[in-house]
């Protein structure tokens, strides 16, 4: 596979402000909800989109490091609390996509997707946990809320890559993405 290119690096930045639009339009609508995991269950289907597109479109390891790594970033101004779980989870995502080879294919795209959103969900209650203490350690020892809150949320990102595959797919009709 070749190196990466400036256009790669423009790509990852423009789904990157994607997944970010996505959380700003759909974070504030749970907000009032004090569920681990039903924030990113929400923002799953929309941010999902772009992340499919970007695996597509870049379908080598390091895809979603780069484009969730940027966002984790720009968000280190906000929380770090959002930096941290936000690498925790590009952090396992890459080290299962490590194993598969990247994101060339569509069953690679919707592993990376349901890990990435599955494993937001727990490291935000574990990094939650440890930057509120006990209201948020409460969650981690409820594992009859914590278990289903991330399959829901590896569902939700299922959902947006099924979404982001058929765009991916009309791209590739119209001859605007070549995978």
């Amino acid at each position: 596979m070749s190196r990466w290119q400036l256009r790669d690096y423009v790509f990852a930045a423009f789904m990157t402000i994607g997944i970010a639009i996505a959380s700003v339009v759909t974070v504030p609508l749970t907000l009032s909800i004090p569920l681990p995991g039903v924030r990113t269950i929400v923002w799953a289907p929309f941010a999902g989109i772009f992340l499919t597109l970007g695996m597509a479109r870049l379908q080598r390891r390091g895809s979603v490091a780069l484009m969730i790594g940027t966002l984790a970033l720009l968000l280190s101004r906000i929380s770090w609390i959002i930096t941290a779980f936000l690498v925790a989870a590009l952090l396992i995502t890459e080290g299962v996509m490590w194993f598969r080879g990247g994101y060339r294919n569509r069953m690679d795209r919707l592993i990376g997707n349901a890990v990435f959103f599955a494993s937001a969900t727990v490291t935000g209650a574990i990094v939650g946990a440890y930057a509120a203490g006990d209201a948020f350690a409460a969650w981690i020892s409820q594992a009859w809320i914590l278990i289903p809150m991330t399959l829901l949320s590896g569902a939700a990102g299922a959902i947006g890559w099924w979404m982001g595959e058929k765009i991916v797919t009309q791209l590739q009709r119209a001859g605007k993405l070549n995978v």
